[in-house]
Formats: C-alpha cells, structure tokens, sequence
C-alpha cells in the first residue's frame, strides 16, 4: 500500500511535505493511503524464466513462453487448449458379417498348379455372431472344443482342415489368426503370408485370401446387426 497526499490545491503529490505539482505546504492530516492493484492472482502461475517441457505432450518448452506452440498448453493457468482426442467406436456382436467367394483375381495371381477354379461362381454370407469361428475346409476341425465355421467350398483342398481362427477383439472388430496352415494366409494384397500364430486385426473391406481362391472379406451388416 501507498501513501498519497492531496495538497491544498487539490493536487495529488507524491511527496508529503511539499506538492510536488505546485510547491504548497502539505498539512499532515491529507495524507491518505491509496491501496494499490495486486499484481498477482491465486489461480495463476508465473511463467517458469528457465523454459523447460511443457506438462501436457512433453515438447520443448522455451523460457518465457505463455502457451506451448505444439499443443496450446497454457503454462499460467496450467490448462490445455487441446481437446482431447475421441475414444476408438466399439462395435457390438453382430454388426460384422464374412463374405466368402471364389475369387478369380486371387486364384490367377497365385497360379496354383493343378487346380481349376470353380465352373459356377458362388458366394456365402456369414453373420459374425460368436467371439470365434475357425476357418476351415466343410470338414469340422480335427480337434479341440467345436466352434464355429467359416468353410470354403469343399473342392478347394488347398485349405488346411484348421486353417486359421477369428477371433472378436475388445472393441468388436475381428482378428485372423493364421494355425500353421500349409498354405498360408494372405490380406488384401500384400506379397507375404501372414505369420503364423498372430492376430491380425481387420477392418470393414480387408479381404482375407486363402487356399486357392477362396476369398473372405470382412463388412459391416447392411442392418446394423439386426
């Protein structure tokens, strides 16, 4: 807090003794103290002088800064201007379905020696409904607990009796799982086989190849599971 005087004029002086606007004598009882404006707020901080990271993506910070210029963190209120990013869209049991056809653009780029591709074309809707369906030829697997299928047309023998596994992810989408098939399994098109005994994630339009031309793609239902 300052202290003021007013001088017998009527002018404010910093000085009191004298005015120091017009020299008059100043009479102790005009001296008034004049509170002055905090120059600080309790919810805010001081701007760190040494720089540093900044707390909320951990980019330099540099000294004197008011935000960060990478996300728009704000170093006095200690507040991000940056929304943050939205939750990955689960989806429910039932809003995926397999389509398995008898791909021709599949078969000759793979040029299987010894087999023809199918005389009648022909195409299986699947709704995927259980948290996991094995891939196989019309056969049941050989082993192991029964489960669901997902089987090729029977005359394509390239197809290992277990030859791969879906398997439902957390959020509802599907992973292939590929058994040790023989012959492998390849998505959308790329050069190489999966590897063997790892999830795969897949998304609506990825195309699963195996054997040789059966071809799965995974989409959602038209119906939205109903």
């Amino acid at each position: 807090m300052t202290l003021t005087a007013i001088c017998p004029d009527g002018h404010v002086s910093a000085s009191s003794d004298y005015c120091d606007q017009c020299g008059a004598r100043i009479n102790g009882s005009c001296v008034k103290p004049v509170p002055q404006p905090s120059t600080s707020s309790p919810d805010v901080r001081e701007a760190d002088p040494a720089g540093g990271t900044c707390p909320g993506c951990g980019a330099t910070r540099a000294a004197g800064d008011g935000f960060c210029e990478v996300c728009g963190y704000d170093f006095a209120h200690g507040t991000s201007r940056t929304a943050a990013p939205p939750a990955p869209e689960a989806t429910a049991a039932g809003d995926w379905e397999a389509v398995i056809t008898a791909d021709r653009a599949y078969f000759d780029r793979l040029a299987p020696e010894g087999v023809e591709f199918p005389e009648e074309p022909w195409q299986r809707i699947v709704p995927l409904t259980e948290d996991e369906f094995h891939v196989s030829r019309a056969e049941p697997p050989a082993s192991g607990r029964p489960a669901a299928a997902l089987t090729g047309a029977a005359a394509d023998r390239a197809i290992s009796r277990l030859h791969a596994i879906l398997v439902r992810q957390a959020d509802g989408s599907y992973a292939i799982v590929d058994r040790g098939s023989t012959n492998g399994t390849w998505i959308n098109d790329d050069a190489d086989p999966i590897a063997a005994n790892i999830p795969m994630v897949l998304g609506a339009g990825d195309r699963v190849h195996l054997g040789a031309w059966t071809t799965i793609t995974l989409r959602r239902r038209p119906d939205g599971g109903a």
